[in-house]
C-alpha cells in the first residue's frame, strides 16, 4: 500500500456531481502538483481530503492506521482529529487579524492541548500546571516553525503589518504545527505578485528538501515542472493524466491535457 491511498472518491452538491470517482496514491516524501482549469474539481478534492467537505463515497487511508470511509458517519470531534492528518494551506491565508504571527501559530496548538488536558482525570491544580507548561512548549514550537519559514523578525507583527508572501508563510507554519502526515496547498500563490510568489515557492521547495509529503494545487507551471515529483491533471471531476513532469509536459497522452498546456503556455 502507498503512504496515501484514495479510492473512488466522489462528491456532489445537490444534483451537481463535482468528483466522479478519484483514485489517487502517493508515497511518503513525494510532492504532487495538481493542475487544471477552474471547475475541474481540484479545490473540492483538497477540501474533501481536509474534511471541510465530506465525500459522498470513497475511502482515504494513510500508512500507520488512518482510515476514512465515506459510508460512515463521524462526530465533530472525530472530524477535528482527522483534519490534523491532512493539513491545508488556503490561497487566502485565513489568518486571525487580531493575533500576531506567533499567536496565529501557537494558539491553535494551545486550544488542542487544552482539550486533551481537560479530558484527563486530574485535579484542577494539575491541569492548570500542565496547561502552563504546554503554553511555553507550544510557543517555542511556534517560534521554531516561524524561524523555519524565514520570519524570525516578524513574530510580533500582526497580519496587516505583513506582506502577502509573509502572511502565507505564517499560514504554512500554522499548518506544519499540527504535524500533518500530508500537507496540502490550494493555489498558495494565486493572491500574490510574482516577487512574493517566488518567496512562498522557495519555502515549499525547502519543505520538499526536508522530506515533507505534499499535494500542491497550483497554476505555476515552472513549479510543477521543476519541483514536483509528479503532475496530476484534473478535468471534469476526474484525474485525466498523472505522470512525471518531463513526460507530462513533453508528451501528454490525453488530448485534454495537451489542449490545456497549449492554452496555458500561449497565455504566458
Amino acid at each position: 500500500m502507498a503512504f496515501l491511498e484514495i479510492k473512488n472518491l466522489k462528491k456532489q452538491f445537490g444534483a451537481t456531481k463535482v468528483l466522479h470517482g478519484i483514485d489517487f496514491s502517493m508515497e511518503k516524501g513525494e510532492v504532487v502538483a495538481v493542475i487544471g482549469s477552474s471547475g475541474g474539481g481540484k479545490t473540492t478534492f483538497l477540501r474533501c481530503l481536509n474534511f471541510l467537505e465530506m465525500a459522498n463515497e470513497g475511502t482515504i487511508e494513510i500508512e500507520g492506521g488512518f482510515h476514512f470511509d465515506a459510508s460512515r458517519t463521524y462526530s465533530t470531534s472525530e472530524i477535528r482529529e482527522m483534519r490534523l492528518k491532512l493539513g491545508l494551506v488556503f490561497q487566502s491565508f485565513n489568518l486571525f487579524p487580531q493575533y500576531t504571527a506567533l499567536e496565529n501559530v501557537y494558539l491553535p496548538l494551545q486550544l488542542r492541548t487544552k482539550e486533551k488536558i481537560r479530558a484527563q482525570k486530574t485535579s484542577f491544580r494539575e491541569r492548570r500546571a500542565m496547561t502552563a507548561a504546554a503554553l511555553e512548549e507550544n510557543k517555542e514550537r511556534a517560534k521554531s516553525l516561524l524561524r523555519g519559514v524565514g520570519l524570525e523578525d516578524k513574530m510580533s507583527n500582526y497580519p496587516w503589518q505583513l506582506s502577502g508572501g509573509q502572511q502565507q508563510r505564517v499560514a504554512i507554519a500554522r499548518a506544519l504545527a499540527q504535524e500533518p502526515a500530508v500537507l496540502c496547498f490550494d493555489e498558495p500563490t494565486s493572491a500574490l505578485d510574482p516577487e512574493l510568489t517566488g518567496e512562498v515557492l522557495r519555502v515549499i521547495k525547502e519543505l520538499k528538501d526536508q522530506g515533507r509529503t505534499m499535494i500542491v494545487v497550483t497554476h505555476e507551471m515552472e513549479f510543477a515542472r521543476h519541483v514536483a515529483d509528479r503532475v496530476v491533471f484534473f478535468a471534469d471531476g476526474l484525474i485525466e493524466e498523472d505522470a512525471a513532469p518531463e513526460e507530462f509536459f513533453t508528451n501528454p497522452k490525453s488530448p485534454k491535457t495537451a489542449a490545456f498546456l497549449h492554452h496555458t503556455i500561449s497565455q504566458n
